[in-house]
């Protein structure tokens, strides 16, 4: 299924093992991974004996490590950059997943109760200039030790370095370096968790271009000012923007809490400030629905960034929906790559291989979106196997219907799209539009079956 580019070979080849017989390992490893299903477990994915005992060998070595994988995914990333025409901003999308682990004896902290189990997975995932998803530039693996539990006031008087949050500038700092290594600038996308002081800094300091939600009502006074005035209210960042005179209505594409699209009118208003503890001053964009959807609060978004907004307001507001596609990718890292139900004995050998599977989660992210970008791509360019291609063809008479050949071409990427939405269940795109993930997944897991089934057939015969 998967299509393998420039971008993701050059993401395996950065993966040093700096040992002949661990870097033989890796390429079994992957091939198959590659080219199966990987949310089936190990037991199931490598079945031959000698293959399974390789992988634990591979993952249980002491050399080989989380970073092992992230810093080879970085260093295809730089050179994937570098080979690219062109020096248009690409986007990093930051946000922070958490794992359940909860049936696992082995303690791998808390996550929001005392007696939830697992970690917390921070990503800085790249898009390139068309908004395809390119690799990892960042992750970071995030224990809150059951000892901290119940200590957030304490949390509080410490410096972001010494916080949970410094995650962010973890990220930004990551930017910072892709950016003076490529010379490519990059624009960081964050939600409103990372509306803080500190964070909006580094990104102004390092030049790093960035579109956050707000989540605090920040005020323009300083703490002498705010002695001389009365109505504080007038000088906070949300009375200012629904009072700001630049103003539009414009029709955008929106998503319902379910994340299906559609087109709603939409105020949006955009302005400058200089905010009490940000430095320099920065610009606002604040857009809200004129008529919610029935029964669903309107959307409304105030968004800061350092990016123009006077004659591109519209624009802050397309680029940070992009945010959206990381939720993609978590979905694929956790239902495609079944990344909660593998099972280990330490906490360094599971990490290493979330590691490992980031790399599988991001081209499975990537074969849906080129089928929106790429739509007529033939499907070859996605099933490198003939007789899946074959299967394909012959499952597509009994699954496709009519109106879905009048919106695709035949055996191209959107088709196989379509294919796999109808196998899992969709019920057509003009009802229900685009297949979701969720909804491909089941599709690709039925292939997978079929193909199986057909491929011993074969050998039977």
């Amino acid at each position: 299924m998967l299509f393998q580019s420039k971008c993701i070979e050059y993401q395996l080849s950065g993966i040093a093992f700096h040992h002949k017989d661990r870097e033989q390992r890796f390429t079994k490893v992957i091939t198959t991974l590659l080219h199966s299903n990987p949310s089936l477990s190990f037991p199931q994915l490598f079945k031959d004996q000698h293959q399974l005992k390789g992988f634990y060998r591979l993952i249980n070595n002491k050399a080989v490590s989380h970073s092992t994988f992230l810093n080879g995914y970085q260093s295809g990333l730089y050179k994937y950059s570098n080979e690219q025409k062109g020096s248009e901003p690409w986007i990093l999308v930051q946000d922070t997943m958490l794992t359940d682990y909860n049936s696992r004896t082995l303690d791998l902290g808390y996550t929001q109760t005392e007696k939830s189990n697992g970690f917390l997975l921070h990503h800085g995932l790249l898009l390139d200039e068309n908004c395809i998803p390119l690799g990892l530039l960042h992750q970071e693996v995030i224990h809150r030790e059951r000892v901290e539990f119940g200590k957030a006031k304490d949390f509080k008087k410490k410096e972001t370095k010494d916080k949970e949050s410094n995650k962010w500038i973890e990220g930004i700092n990551a930017g910072n370096v892709f950016s003076k290594t490529t010379g490519r600038p990059l624009i960081h996308i964050m939600d409103r968790e990372s509306d803080i002081v500190d964070v909006i800094n580094t990104c102004q300091s390092a030049n790093q271009y960035f579109i956050i939600r707000a989540r605090h009502d920040r005020s323009t006074l300083s703490h002498t000012d705010r002695e001389k005035v009365e109505d504080l209210e007038k000088h906070r960042l949300f009375h200012l923007m629904r009072n700001s005179k630049k103003r539009k209505v414009i029709t955008r594409t929106l998503r319902n809490k379910n994340g299906k699209e559609y087109d709603a009118l939409c105020y949006i208003h955009y302005a400058s400030y200089k905010f009490r503890g940000i430095e320099t001053k920065i610009n606002c964009v604040w857009i809200k629905e004129k008529e919610a959807l029935e029964g669903e609060e309107p959307v409304e978004w105030f968004l800061l960034t350092n990016l123009p907004v006077d004659t591109s307001a519209a624009e802050i507001v397309d680029l940070y929906s992009k945010r959206w596609t990381i939720e993609d990718f978590h979905k694929c890292y956790k239902t495609g790559c079944s990344i909660e139900k593998r099972q280990f004995d330490s906490r360094k050998t599971l990490t290493t291989v979330i590691g490992l599977l980031a790399l599988i989660a991001v081209e499975l992210l990537r074969s849906r979106y080129y089928a929106v970008q790429y739509p007529g791509m033939n499907i070859s360019k996605i099933l490198n196997d003939k007789e899946e291609v074959k299967l394909a063809k012959v499952l597509a008479k009994k699954y496709l219907k009519p109106i879905d050949l009048t919106m695709c071409k035949k055996y191209s990427t959107l088709w196989w799209i379509f294919l796999l939405g109808r196998m899992g269940g969709h019920q057509g795109i003009k009802q229900k539009g685009l297949p979701g993930w969720q909804t491909i997944w089941k599709g690709y897991e039925f292939f997978q079956q079929m193909i199986l089934g057909y491929k011993i057939s074969q050998n039977t015969s």
